[in-house]
């Protein structure tokens, strides 16, 4: 079944003129990857992560990246989900029962798995140093990613409950197929990044303890509804109100999370 693409007429043209997207102006960056699912190591998902910076540390360096997901780079696009990349520091502060929602980026990066997709007429060069200071920052960084869209098992409408992804972590957990149609399509090389970036990262890095548990057990993770007593607003109490820490104030102003690592809105990390 042919998808519509989703925008270039008169009316898309005038909203688009007339509306604010500041979290979407925000995304700086595109990164190409593949997942597979925290229950079934047998299929990979195309991943097309378009992130912004969501907060900083002190040293500048990306605390907190937040990326939507897509399942290609064309125009109609299907969004598969979401995911969340955390610093080292800020994931071995998670506590451990978090921890397990989480992969690593070691091998990804390293294997030239997780490319730093740039436009076409971009010299090949050019494209292997500027990716090189998101690559050494993402070595050592953490995911947390959901998909919404289980596209493989339902193309055209996405159905079920939403899926824990995880990354792939060894040369052999991927048919070559994939990634010689992936790096054809992307006109990228894999094998030919992987040797590159052997020059400049630390490949001797250990991942942290608590991240890639389906490797220690051999279980994974599940997603499932359960039906559960509504909390209901009593009768003639309070209705539906905000309860978060912060004020609603300052959610509405985009003061969230901790003031003092924020990106100031601009959105750019490595």
């Amino acid at each position: 079944m042919a998808r519509a693409h989703s925008g270039g007429t008169s009316e898309y043209l005038t909203q688009s003129a007339m509306m604010s997207f500041g979290p979407i102006n925000a995304i700086h960056q595109h990164l190409s990857g593949l997942h597979c699912y925290a229950d079934d190591r047998t299929s990979v998902v195309a991943a097309h992560h378009f992130c912004s910076c969501q907060s900083k540390g002190e040293d500048g360096v990306a605390k907190l990246r937040q990326c939507v997901i897509y399942d290609s780079d064309k125009p109609d696009a299907r969004l598969i989900g979401i995911e969340y990349v955390a610093s080292e520091a800020l994931f071995k502060s998670l506590p451990e029962e978090e921890k397990k929602y989480w992969h690593s980026h070691k091998y990804e990066v390293e294997s030239g798995q997780l490319v730093l997709r740039s436009k076409d007429w971009v010299p090949l060069a050019a494209e292997d140093l500027a990716e090189q200071p998101t690559m050494q920052e993402l070595h050592t960084t953490y995911g947390k990613t959901i998909h919404t869209w289980a596209v493989d098992d339902h193309p055209d409408v996405p159905l079920g409950p939403p899926r824990l992804m995880m990354s792939f972590t060894a040369d052999d957990q991927v048919d070559p197929s994939v990634i010689a149609a992936r790096d054809a399509n992307e006109g990228t090389s894999q094998a030919r990044k992987q040797a590159l970036r052997a020059g400049y990262l630390d490949t001797s890095y250990e991942v942290a303890p608590g991240a890639d548990a389906w490797m220690h057990g051999g279980k994974g993770l599940r997603f499932e509804a359960n039906e559960v007593d509504i909390v209901q607003p009593k009768e003639g109490g309070p209705v539906a109100t905000w309860k978060g820490r912060q004020s609603f104030e300052e959610v509405l102003e985009g003061r969230g999370g901790d003031p003092a690592s924020a990106s100031g809105g601009s959105g750019g990390c490595h």
